[in-house]
């Protein structure tokens, strides 16, 4: 409640600030951590309307390109971002309308950049952690909760704050792009209430990965190393269920690919979707995708 009233007194603009409050949501690792005494890495901001993330959104990508005149002669990026709307099919056919931080080139946006280029060379997690860092070089003067990174899923303040823009809805529907349960607990911003699940409190006590199914297993893959790497367990039973819902993707539809990797490695999976473009599906196999991936990654 404290981050929530700090953040919201930082928005400048009353209407902003009044529809930001009704309908936030926080959910996902912040309350894991604070229930298990962790320090928290990033508070994840929901929104429950389509109407509110976008308003939201338009606020803060106004504010970064009102201070970050990113000129070409200065050797950085010099495409500002922008808010779209846009209609996609997610990989059980339902169609879903979104809200998008469009960005040419590897569609990212940080506060301190020396050459775009660099960000094409890391994936959106360690880019997001060069914006952080970077931006503690800037002078104290510079007010806090200010945008400081932005892909096309989300906006990351400075002070510890994401807001998150690929999904919105109430907490269930928000929940239904989760993969694990221990983060299905949420802070519910419009009634002040914390609401907590039995089996997400059991599996933080256990330090046990559960698998509830998402609409992107493979972005679960991805998830799945940092938590081992901090001490958590899955069985092979768990791992097998995210394993089944990936057999069931078609990867050579480069629409598949690209809702499945968006949201895992935004600068290299954007490289990697870009060499795929122009190629026929029936030519895409897995040594082909491999060849590429060596390339990019290595």
């Amino acid at each position: 409640k404290k981050k929530m009233s700090e953040w919201l007194k930082s928005i400048k603009d009353d209407d902003v600030r009044e529809i930001a409050a009704e309908d936030a949501i926080i959910t996902g690792g912040a309350i894991a951590s604070m229930l298990l005494g962790e320090q928290v890495n990033d508070f994840d901001i929901y929104f429950r309307t389509k109407k509110t993330t976008k308003i939201v959104a338009e606020y803060y990508v106004r504010q970064f390109n009102k201070k970050h005149k990113l000129k070409v002669s200065k050797g950085v990026n010099p495409y500002q971002p922008e808010v779209r709307e846009e209609t996609q099919t997610n990989c059980k056919g339902i169609t879903e309308e979104r809200i998008v931080i469009w960005m040419q080139s590897a569609g990212v946006a940080g506060e301190v950049q020396k050459q775009y280029s660099y960000f094409e060379n890391m994936n959106e997690e360690a880019a997001k952690d060069f914006a952080e860092s970077t931006a503690k070089k800037i002078k104290k003067t510079k007010e806090k909760y200010r945008p400081v990174f932005m892909s096309q899923n989300a906006i990351t303040l400075s002070g510890k704050i994401q807001l998150i823009i690929r999904f919105y809805g109430e907490p269930d529907e928000i929940h239904d792009n989760y993969d694990y349960v221990h983060a299905m607990n949420y802070w519910d911003n419009g009634t002040e209430e914390l609401n907590l699940h039995p089996e997400s409190i059991e599996a933080l006590l256990s330090r046990t990965l559960v698998y509830k199914g998402s609409l992107y297993p493979i972005a679960s893959i991805f998830r799945l190393k940092k938590f081992i790497e901090r001490g958590w367990r899955i069985t092979a039973g768990q791992q097998l269920k995210i394993m089944w819902q990936i057999s069931e993707l078609d990867l050579t539809d480069k629409s598949v690919l690209r809702e499945q990797l968006i949201g895992v490695d935004m600068a290299y999976m954007h490289q990697l979707i870009r060499a795929l473009h122009d190629i026929e599906p029936e030519k895409i196999c897995s040594s082909y995708v491999a060849t590429i991936i060596d390339r990019i990654f290595d």
